[in-house]
């Protein structure tokens, strides 16, 4: 009988410890841990970021108006020039002779059309329309001849500096490729090439801040856009529009063909209400937030639509309606 009581003693002693250590080894249950921020004014910026190249406003490609071997080239690399100064001499020999022709050619046609005219009413109208058209061509093609010898000297269209030279004397001249280039003294300004995804974001007069790669990254120059062009221009496939932007304050340091990174600003909301982009959430196109709540001394979530303005690119987005200043988001939870 002994031997039973103490068998039932240490299996309710055995019972006892296992419920004990159960309880002490049962996992708990973790409550998250919310990380939360407070509905504050802010300002929220959006912009668009591009690079961009350093152009010379007034910087001229000189080309021949006709094609010829250069007779003459009157300036050198880091020469300046003034308005209307001499630049090259293309050499007129071929559209002499090409006169010479044209004016025999001419002479003929008049010789023939005087034929005619002493038995003019034995011709048709037709042939007497078709011998006066012949006349005509003959006399536009010398003139054209003309004109072309007047051209065959390439002026400096403004004041600058001649900073490239393509092509020597005696070498052949392009009407289709530039014999120099020359720099104007009007400044520079940049342009870029911005994707279709973002030029309706791009307006002319907006502001924004540039870096120079040849600069220290904390050396800001602004600008403002100054220019679109409304043609596209195809780079690998990828459309993309000319942006040109017009510098505010003009630096010596700043050459031609300098790269830079530019950041237009494109929307700004000033003191309005806002929350970082992570704290705002979307189902199926909806936009909420979740609201920390004390419910029975626990920490809950209450989920808040909300109708949402400006997403910038600075980390915040504006809140227009359903929350009011001062309410408690939850950015994100950890688990």
């Amino acid at each position: 009988m002994k031997k039973r009581k103490k068998i039932i003693i240490w299996i309710i002693i055995l019972t006892l410890l296992g419920g004990g250590a159960f309880y002490y080894f049962k996992p708990k249950k973790v409550e998250p841990e919310y990380v939360t921020e407070k509905l504050a004014k802010a300002d929220v910026m959006q912009s668009v970021s591009v690079t961009g190249e350093v152009t010379d406003i007034s910087r001229s490609d000189l080309t021949p108006e006709i094609s010829g071997v250069i007779e003459e080239l009157y300036v050198e690399v880091g020469d300046k020039v003034k308005k209307g100064q001499k630049i090259a001499k293309i050499n007129d020999t071929v559209l002499r002779s090409q006169l010479d022709e044209a004016m025999i050619a001419l002479q003929i046609q008049q010789e023939q059309l005087d034929l005619k005219r002493r038995k003019w009413d034995t011709y048709g109208p037709e042939e007497k329309t078709a011998a006066k058209l012949a006349v005509e061509s003959a006399r536009a093609a010398t003139w054209t001849i003309q004109k072309q010898l007047k051209k065959n000297i390439v002026y400096a269209p403004t004041d600058g500096l001649v900073i490239k030279k393509y092509l020597e004397e005696g070498e052949m001249a392009s009407v289709a490729s530039p014999i120099v280039t020359i720099s104007g003294e009007k400044g520079f300004e940049i342009k870029a090439d911005i994707p279709e995804s973002d030029i309706d974001k791009v307006k002319i007069g907006q502001k924004g801040e540039a870096t120079f790669d040849a600069f220290d990254s904390d050396e800001i120059f602004y600008f403002n856009v100054s220019e679109i062009e409304p043609a596209a221009t195809i780079i690998q496939d990828v459309v993309y529009y000319k942006v040109t932007f017009k510098m505010e304050k003009e630096d010596s340091r700043i050459k031609s063909g300098m790269s830079t990174d530019i950041d237009i600003l494109t929307s700004e909301r000033k003191n309005v209400l806002a929350v970082s982009n992570q704290a705002v959430k979307n189902d199926e196109g909806n936009r909420y937030v979740e609201v920390l709540e004390m419910k029975d001394e626990q920490k809950t979530t209450r989920k808040v639509d909300v109708k949402i303005g400006l997403r910038g690119d600075n980390g915040m987005t504006e809140i227009i309606s359903g929350l009011n200043e001062g309410d408690e988001v939850v950015a994100f939870t950890k688990e």
